[in-house]
């Protein structure tokens, strides 16, 4: 069996080149020849919508919050968002005191547009992105990410290109895409996801993964199609297998086993908290935007939300049973929490 997947409409749509559903979330019949995957759960695309905690597909419904839960995802135009909400702060720290982390971070925005009508994105505010680092895909064309396709308008931040250092840099120097290992028990931050956070404009989805170009086509373990925009990839290439981070030396040579388990040198999504693989038992790799109107309280396992705080922590603990090796508290715009650090992790 093979799929390809390709992010369009406010979905990412899976592809069928037998005559069954690889990942079906709504049903897909002897015949089926495609099963969408939801996003953001868009109404206008006729998609579902999920209730916070349940971990199954909910009823679709454009409507307000009549229960009180904050759970309200109308769709809210992005152009009326004050500028605070158009923006997200993000740390990450290294816990673990024996390793670099090198990891690869992409934030996907897309264009409020026809194509994407709950995209994040007011037009007016592409230029933000794309002063703040995005690349831009414009309307009617579409980009090969590793394993994904993103079709435009969109936008994508790739943070460093995945570089495990900044040119000049040796050993352990002018970090990029990495961080160097905890001292003790003190966590070390980013060199720019630090403590404070660094502000960026809000993506609809943040995913950790590594495409297999440049540094990281040298770690690189979990196969990806070279053109998933164009080719049929391997039907056994599960979104949430794929590599996202790296237990590395000063050298960037990978530390540990090459093989997932204990000891591995390198962890995948359904092994972070709270992403759509971990918590809600979708192959889908991400940590996602809650529509507008969603409050601390009503937000699902996997959404954070606009204006809001993402402190990302790494961790190396290969006890049995397992538990997630990237953690995340999640704080709204005034500080409430929406969701916190797996109490497992010792991150406080």
């Amino acid at each position: 069996m093979t799929s390809k997947n390709r992010f369009s409409g406010g979905l990412l749509v899976t592809s069928f080149a037998a005559s069954a559903c690889l990942f079906s979330l709504f049903g897909c019949g002897a015949g089926s020849t495609s099963g969408p995957l939801s996003l953001f759960g868009n109404p206008i695309n006729d998609a579902t919508t999920q209730q916070p905690g349940t971990g199954g597909p909910g009823g679709v419904g454009t409507g307000g919050d009549p229960t009180g839960s904050g759970n309200d995802r109308t769709i809210v135009d992005p152009c009326s968002e004050p500028e605070t909400r158009k923006l997200v702060r993000i740390s990450l720290r290294n816990t673990n005191p024996d390793d670099f982390i090198h990891y690869f971070l992409i934030l996907v925005a897309f264009v409020s547009s026809e194509t994407y009508p709950a995209g994040a994105v007011c037009p007016d505010d592409i230029n933000l992105y794309t002063r703040n680092g995005y690349t831009e895909i414009p309307e009617g064309t579409s980009q090969n990410f590793g394993n994904f396709c993103f079709v435009g308008p969109a936008l994508i931040y790739f943070h460093e290109s995945g570089r495990f250092r900044s040119s000049g840099g040796v050993g352990g120097s002018t970090l990029a895409s990495a961080i160097a290992p905890a001292q003790g028990s003190q966590a070390t931050f980013d060199e720019f996801f630090t403590a404070a956070g660094a502000q960026l404009p809000v993506p609809d989805l943040v995913i950790f993964h590594n495409p297999g170009t440049g540094e990281g086509a040298n770690l690189k373990i979990s196969r990806s199609s070279n053109a998933p925009c164009d080719l049929l990839q391997l039907a056994g290439e599960r979104p949430c297998q794929q590599d996202s981070f790296y237990y590395v030396d000063e050298f960037d040579l990978m530390a540990g086993s090459t093989q997932l388990g204990t000891g591995s040198g390198r962890r995948v999504p359904s092994e972070m908290q709270d992403t759509s693989c971990q918590c809600r038992g979708f192959e889908e790799p991400w940590h996602s935007l809650a529509p507008s109107r969603v409050t601390a309280n009503g937000a699902l396992c996997s959404e954070f939300l606009r204006g809001g705080r993402i402190e990302y922590a790494f961790l190396r603990n290969d006890t049995n049973p397992p538990f997630p090796q990237l953690v995340w508290r999640v704080t709204d715009s005034a500080g409430s929490i929406v969701h916190d650090f797996d109490s497992r992790s010792g991150v406080r």
